[in-house]
């Protein structure tokens, strides 16, 4: 056992952390059974996986539940590692998240506050849904965006009606031609997206852009402290 778990680290070093629990809760509850076909790995919602899954064949169930178990358990203990995040075709084998999973995964995890800073917007009702349904439950929501994009902000990109985020506009100073250009999240000054993608459908489902994810507070609130009400940026009536 010893062995195959230190194998793991290396044969599932290009796993995401995400699919590893996955796979942990579809082994557990023997949703999944071991050893698996590609087809029935496909199946569960694995084929991200086959290729670093395909060193395991040897293993029962309880042996790769064990694995996987291991390899959580030394990431959890671990510094975490930035999580590559991608819109468009990928290799056959990624350990890459998708950029409009990961986006409305970390608007639904928010428990206290939402900073969305962002320079174009578009398909709102898709894309800004989950951010809404977050502000349901009482997150705090504070939204950047570029001075052009602030005329009927909520009425054009936030259609669901209350409750409203808070809205600031970046306006440069006099003279000087420029934009907001950034495109990040920050969730409870802990979780940081940082991307290259717009909030549009095409920036989350059929451009090529890449991103990562951070947890890393320190990091969280550096970027949090970059973008504050005032100077640069003015509020936007609701």
């Amino acid at each position: 056992m010893a062995r195959a778990a230190a194998g793991a680290l290396v044969n599932l070093a290009s796993v995401s952390t995400a699919h590893l629990r996955a796979l942990e809760t579809a082994l557990a509850s023997r949703r999944l059974r071991w050893p698996a076909s590609a087809f029935a790995l496909q199946s569960e919602g694995f084929s991200d996986i086959v290729g670093p899954l395909e060193a395991f064949k040897t293993l029962s169930q309880e042996a790769l539940l064990a694995v996987a178990r291991c390899v959580l358990a030394e990431r959890e203990s671990a510094p975490r590692r930035p999580e590559l995040v991608w819109t468009g075709p990928e290799q056959r084998v990624s350990a890459a998240r998708d950029t409009s999973v990961v986006l409305a995964d970390l608007f639904a995890r928010a428990r206290d506050r939402v900073l969305l800073a962002g320079f174009a917007f578009d398909h709102a009702d898709v894309v800004l849904r989950p951010l809404w349904e977050s502000a349901q439950r009482g997150v705090t929501v504070r939204l950047f965006v570029d001075k052009a994009a602030a005329p009927g902000f909520a009425t054009t990109n936030w259609p669901f009606g209350p409750p409203l985020p808070e809205v600031y506009a970046f306006e440069p100073v006099t003279g000087v031609f420029a934009s907001l250009h950034a495109k990040c999240v920050v969730v409870d000054g802990r979780w940081s997206f940082i991307s290259s993608a717009n909030f549009t459908n095409r920036g989350q489902t059929r451009n090529i852009e890449v991103g990562a994810l951070l947890d890393d507070a320190s990091f969280a609130e550096s970027l949090e402290r970059q973008l504050q009400p005032g100077a640069h940026f003015v509020a936007v009536p609701r």
